[in-house]
């Protein structure tokens, strides 16, 4: 297949129909249905299944598409250098994060960023961890920022800063007018978790439950402590928490308490071992870091002295 040939079989295969794949690359829908011949042709086989007016993939086009994908961002990759290089635009700086840092941490250093550096580009994605790695190692992000350390010989990682668990409870729970929150107060509460197989989930477990006895097994289990905090705003459960995402509205009808004894949290920075990051995402970095060292505290402090 060459490289036209992946670019309509990609627009196929995201819009879903052939008129929906010539809209997204500016040509007409006999255009599109050509293209798709001659990939089938060069194959020798089916891409795709007509249904109810619609096209349905067959399993070897899925399979193609897996591999596709990785073909299509690297060629968005490329159109991005080659604009920076032109000068169009200044350049660009790619970065995933773990969701919390997305709430206010990342926000506020892209605006320093950008009113210091005009034109520069930002391309920001949150990201799991499962997801967030292969972001990195394939050379689609230039940086992460992340709450665990990621382990990968091709990686540098460094640790920027530390944070902590804490317990977000409904205004007005029994728990509200302790000034710490220990465990084994958790105790018969409905508790808003992670599984055991997130990052997040395994922490909390290692610090609560070393014996492996379920004894705070979450009643509703959810992926980001974002969503954890719009549970327990509807009156569904307590949750811990990472207080990287701490924000006035984020906790606006909740009460956040420290956890005793303290569960750390860091904050870890990595980039490529093999291709280091491009000087203008180090100094975004850098804005970063100024942020988190600076502003977290003061936030994190603000948000555990309120009632």
């Amino acid at each position: 297949m060459n490289l036209r040939q992946i670019e309509v079989f990609h627009a196929i295969m995201i819009t879903g129909s052939l008129s929906a794949a010539g809209r997204l690359l500016h040509v007409t829908q006999p255009a599109i249905s050509r293209v798709l011949a001659s990939i089938e042709l060069r194959l020798g086989y089916a891409l795709f299944e007509r249904f109810k007016g619609r096209l349905h993939p067959t399993k070897e086009a899925r399979k193609l598409f897996q591999e596709v994908e990785s073909i299509q961002a690297g060629v968005n990759r490329l159109n991005d250098m080659a604009a920076g290089l032109a000068g169009h635009g200044g350049g660009l700086v790619s970065v995933v994060s773990s969701p919390s840092f997305g709430e206010w941490l990342i926000p506020a250093a892209t605006a320093k960023f950008c009113a210091r550096n005009p034109g520069v580009r930002i391309r920001y994605r949150p990201l799991g961890m499962d997801a967030l790695l292969p972001q990195l190692l394939l050379g689609y992000a230039d940086i992460a920022i992340s709450i665990f350390k990621p382990e990968h010989p091709n990686l540098i990682t460094t640790e920027l800063a530390q944070g902590e668990i804490v317990c977000v409870l409904p205004a007005g729970h029994r728990l509200a007018r302790e000034n710490v929150i220990q465990p084994a107060m958790l105790a018969g509460e409905m508790l808003v978790g992670y599984s055991r197989d997130t990052p997040l989930g395994e922490t909390l477990c290692a610090h609560l439950d070393p014996q492996g006895h379920n004894l705070l097994a979450p009643a509703i289990e959810v992926r980001s402590s974002q969503t954890a905090c719009s549970f327990v705003r509807q009156g569904v459960g307590v949750a811990l928490v990472d207080s990287y995402g701490l924000t006035d509205a984020l906790m606006h009808g909740l009460v956040v308490r420290r956890i005793e004894p303290a569960i750390p949290l860091f904050v870890y920075v990595s980039h490529s071992r093999i291709e280091p990051p491009p000087s203008i995402a180090k100094a975004f970095l850098t804005q970063f870091s100024q942020i988190v060292k600076k502003e977290l505290p003061a936030m994190t402090q603000a948000i555990l002295k309120r009632a």
